[in-house]
């Protein structure tokens, strides 16, 4: 199974302080939202402030692939949440 992020769709901090990006199983298309808590915890953001929010998730793609790939889901059309405890389950 093939997980990676979508190129042509920028992540990009939410108003509800995560971070968007569209990743792509064999195919297909799922749009996820990393909380900034997690990306804290266990990315390495220095702040929730959305530069450092964005630096963390380019560093951690990797982890958060990970992650991503253990929660997708075959509705397509809703953002899936991956909040700290998704990163506790798969990283832990």
């Amino acid at each position: 199974m093939t997980v990676y992020v979508d190129e042509g769709f920028r992540p990009c901090v939410t108003e509800c302080a995560t971070v968007a990006f569209r990743v792509y199983c064999d195919e297909r298309a799922q749009i996820f939202e990393v909380s900034a808590d997690a990306l804290v915890a266990y990315c390495g953001a220095a702040s929730k402030r959305k530069q450092d929010l964005l630096v963390a998730f380019e560093g951690a793609q990797l982890d958060i692939l990970s992650v991503a790939a253990s929660r997708w889901t075959v509705r397509p059309t809703e953002p899936v949440r991956l909040d700290l405890d998704a990163f506790r389950t798969v990283l832990h």
